[in-house]
């Protein structure tokens, strides 16, 4: 067993045990497996094994069960087990603990009794897996922590039992690195189907493919078979398009597609023979439909989802008599409903609800899924046409302190209801608020929704924190309230509603952690653990503009984040999102001489949106002031975006900005008049917010246009109200489709900085 634990804590399990049959001491055992093993009834035996040398501070051996005798513990389907009567076929995932005189019996159901094993170490033995340890960290690694509890002198204790998780996948992606530390996975009882999490690679359970989600394009890759066969692909706008991982698609209709990926698939298991999760899934993009004479009237009558579900049974079909427990995975996504229409899944096949539009934003995230009717008759829809379907949760972007406890054991108790049998949280993939604490007690809430979260929250932070567990134990309970604040709040006033913390509560959540540092000073460990959790109340305080909480005062925060952030592991979001930078560059720019290429000293200029691959594109421009600027296809959607992230923190509150945009227009034969562009607010988690905001537009002048120059357009106004909003302004390009609009920058001017003689539009954007 390969030895990853630096801080192994040795204590009295007498409040962790369950109440059972007691009986012989502890010590006496030893550990069987079957004559003819698996894998997996080999590791999971040695590992208990193990274990129980440390709980006893003896050796404990793991043998056949042919070669040893006494008191035993049996793991897997052993022929002890049989002869004692259990043989009872268990569930996927699940596992029983039995007890016949004085022998316990350990078995699970497929992959085998690795789940039994753990369950039985932490709800028997008290043992517990809290937290991995962390390196890469310039102040020092943080060891993690391990309780294994002291059983030198007491005897076994056992609670019969037998028990399936509802979840036969269960993932998340709470990690301070991009891939989640294996025997983590493991002692934490998940099940991952991701290429981010993996079991240990000898512990014999379900290995991942790297055909986890958007597989189109690596199933039927454009540079092998566009240039023989380009009828393989989707046709747009009259032309068959190269697909690529976020632009185009499949023709859904071709008979060779599903045998190509079939194929595709089969060489994938000879090379990873355990391997069983695979995805036939869209591609991540907005252009997946089809629109060629067979998939047209398809895609009407069944949506995107039912014709990529045609897909996935066509190649579960091929590949069920040779793999019968192969699973395949298909999204239900962003790009249409999914219309029944006479389709079921194959019962190989799984539909993976990933419902992004209602759920994938800072609010949203943190409103419980029975408080979500959109996701509840997305749910209820999947179940007309399959009975397999796993959830792809949305959980957590944002960079402040965020409070989805109560959110997630609401959310995750409605799926199990559900009966939805696969869990995967897409959430902060990089350590960010209150991260270790959250993936061990969501671990636990996954493995078992009817925990109490009241339990699990201070079990956790007492043994985490050391000292300062009763400082940490007071700010989660102050976030928490505000949740709850916000919570009551949206219920009665609708999607309207942010959480937004005061100023009171960001003061009494900055003295916690001063206090909590203080207490933890001379013990590096626990400073550290503080100081990872104190960075998101600073990047809170942070995102504030200079000029509004007072240079000076910016810094001293800066200092602070800086001073802190030697205890943040270097994969950290922190790091590699590079905030020290981006906060030294704010405090910069409010400190700038006047720049003559900006309107004005406190004019906020974006240069450069986002530009959505195949609709828009970054290219150099002689005309534009930089030399290049942004060019957007014609009657395209979404292609540029200017995300709020890019200025809203360099935005004062409450204070009145002109909208401006510089961008020229590209024709094939000038227009006199009508529209050349539209711009929209979209706020996420508000949808009442964007429906009430107004539209904003750039029109077509023959004169000035004529002379290929960029021009000023003057949309709008803007003011902020939540500093903390996320969101975008998203442009449509109306010039036709064979022409372009080039954007070269996007200027919020202070109203009372404006001095044109142009009357701007009484149309007010609210953030």
């Amino acid at each position: 067993m390969k030895k990853i634990f630096l801080a192994i804590l040795f204590v009295c399990t007498a409040f962790l045990v369950n109440a059972g049959i007691k009986l012989d001491p502890a010590k006496s055992y030893t550990v069987v497996y079957p004559v003819k093993p698996t894998v997996q009834e080999r590791y999971a035996a040695r590992l208990l094994a193990e274990y129980l040398s440390k709980m006893t501070k003896t050796t404990i051996s793991a043998k056949r069960e042919d070669r040893a005798d006494g008191n035993l513990i049996s793991v897997g389907n052993t022929d002890l087990a049989k002869e004692a009567g259990f043989t009872k076929k268990l569930r996927l995932q699940g596992y029983s603990v039995d007890v016949k005189g004085k022998n316990v019996f350990i078995r699970g159901g497929h992959p085998g009794p690795l789940n039994g094993v753990i369950s039985f170490m932490q709800e028997d033995l008290g043992f517990r897996y809290y937290a991995e340890p962390q390196g890469e960290i310039p102040a020092g690694k943080d060891p993690g922590l391990v309780v294994i509890p002291d059983l030198s002198n007491k005897a076994l204790e056992v609670t019969a039992r037998s028990y399936t998780p509802p979840f036969e996948a269960r993932e998340l992606l709470y990690n301070y690195a991009h891939k989640s530390n294996p025997e983590a996975v493991m002692f934490l009882r998940l099940a991952p189907l991701s290429y981010l999490s993996y079991l240990p690679e000898e512990s014999g359970g379900v290995e991942n493919s790297n055909l986890f989600v958007h597989t189109y394009y690596e199933l039927i890759p454009a540079k092998k078979y566009y240039a023989t066969h380009p009828e393989y692909f989707s046709l747009l706008n009259g032309k068959r398009v190269k697909q690529t991982a976020h632009m185009g698609s499949v023709c859904y209709t071709h008979p060779e597609i599903p045998k190509l990926m079939a194929e595709y698939v089969r060489n994938l298991i000879k090379k990873t023979p355990n391997a069983r999760y695979f995805s036939i899934s869209c591609n991540d993009g907005s252009t997946t439909a089809c629109e060629c004479e067979n998939c047209k009237p398809l895609i009407k009558k069944h949506g995107l989802p039912g014709v990529q579900l045609m897909i996935a049974n066509k190649v579960a079909e091929l590949l069920v008599k040779d793999y019968p427990d192969i699973r395949l995975t298909t999204l239900v996504y962003g790009h249409g409903k999914l219309h029944t229409g006479g389709i079921t899944a194959h019962p190989n096949v799984v539909l993976f609800l990933a419902p992004i539009g209602s759920r994938y934003n800072n609010v949203m995230m943190l409103v419980p899924l029975p408080d979500n009717p959109q996701i509840n008759k997305n749910i209820d829809d999947c179940f007309k046409s399959c009975d397999n379907v796993y959830f792809w949760d949305y959980l957590e972007t944002d960079d402040m302190p965020y409070p989805s406890f109560d959110q997630f054991a609401k959310s995750v108790k409605l799926l199990a209801e559900k009966d939805i049998t696969g869990y995967f949280a897409d959430c902060s993939n990089g350590g960010k608020s209150l991260t270790p604490l959250k993936k061990w007690v969501y671990s636990q809430l996954l493995w078992n929704p009817d925990q109490d979260i009241e339990k699990l929250i201070p079990e956790f932070v007492n043994a985490f924190y050391g000292k300062a567990a009763p400082e940490m134990l007071e700010y989660i309970a102050l976030i928490r309230k505000a949740w709850n604040r916000f919570a009551a709040a949206r219920k009665a006033a609708g999607d309207g509603v942010s959480l937004i913390y005061s100023a009171d509560e960001i003061s009494r959540m900055t003295a916690i952690f001063e206090r909590a540092l203080k207490k933890t000073e001379k013990d590096p460990v626990h400073y550290g653990r503080i100081a990872r959790e104190y960075i998101p109340l600073l990047r809170l305080k942070l995102s504030a503009n200079p000029t509004v909480i007072g240079v000076e005062n910016y810094k001293t925060l800066l200092a602070k984040a800086k001073s802190l952030a030697k205890y943040v592991p270097a994969r950290a979001t922190m790091k590699r999102s590079k905030w020290v930078g981006k906060w030294e560059k704010k405090l910069a720019w409010s400190s700038r001489a006047a720049d003559p290429a900006e309107y004005s000293r406190n004019t906020v200029t974006v240069w450069k949106p986002l530009a959505a691959g195949r609709l828009a594109a970054h290219l150099d421009d002689k005309a534009a002031a930089k030399g290049r600027a942004a060019r957007h296809i014609g009657k395209k959607p979404w292609g540029i975006q200017w995300y709020y992230t890019e200025f809203i923190e360099y935005l004062t509150p409450g204070k009145v900005y002109v909208i401006r945009l510089r961008a020229r227009a590209e024709q094939k034969t000038l227009r006199e008049k009508g529209k050349m562009f539209d711009m929209r607010a979209h706020h996420h988690g508000n949808e009442k917010l964007n429906r009430s905001q107004p539209l904003l537009f750039g029109t077509f002048d023959k004169a000035k246009d004529s002379t290929g120059k960029y021009r000023i357009f003057v949309l709008g106004k803007l003011i902020v109200k939540n500093p903390q909003s996320t969101g975008m302004f998203w442009m449509n390009s109306l010039v036709n489709r064979d022409e372009g609009v080039w954007y070269e920058r996007l200027e919020l001017i202070p109203l009372d900085e404006y001095k044109e003689k142009e009357p701007v539009p009484d149309k007010l954007i609210v953030l």
